[in-house]
């Protein structure tokens, strides 16, 4: 399905240089930091959006180095309440993504479908072209305590 978006803010945390696919990943993962900070200072995630936002800004080409984020997607934020911490506001362009809703178990979590995906091959299919600027995981709701069918939306920049 492709998806056009308006520009988007976004309070994240941010790897101040590309990092590799893999551990270096995982302190971006843990937002519990992020939510601290959020209430707090009565920042609260826009409505009808994502619970988490993950972007994957490829610096030359899909799967290699990125500059990764993690966090939500944000309505008004004062930038003086964050410009002194790890924490950054980030403002998206417009966007015209290729998207697919997953349900189901993570890639590390037993009878994962992640891996049949292929995004990049189905928006081929479909005319379009993966820009590998941009791709993002949008989680929409987490089920650690069922039965693992978390859903989760992947899109990537089509042009």
């Amino acid at each position: 399905m492709v998806k056009y978006y308006q520009p988007t803010r976004l309070l994240v945390k941010s790897s101040p240089q590309p990092i590799d696919l893999g551990p270096e990943m995982f302190p971006y993962m843990e937002l519990s930091d992020l939510r601290a900070f959020m209430s707090r200072h009565q920042i609260r995630k826009a409505s009808d959006t994502p619970e988490e936002v993950y972007l994957y800004n490829w610096v030359d080409g899909a799967q290699g180095a990125m500059i990764f984020q993690t966090g939500c997607v944000v309505d008004q934020v004062n930038p003086d309440l964050v410009s002194s911490t790890a924490f950054r506001l980030v403002q998206l362009p417009a966007l015209k993504v290729c998207s697919i809703l997953y349900i189901g178990p993570f890639p590390y979590q037993k009878n994962s479908g992640w891996g049949q995906i292929d995004w990049e091959r189905r928006a081929a299919e479909a005319g379009y072209k993966y820009t590998e600027v941009l791709y993002r995981e949008l989680y929409h709701r987490y089920d650690f305590g069922g039965n693992n069918q978390h859903v989760t939306e992947i899109q990537i920049s089509i042009h």
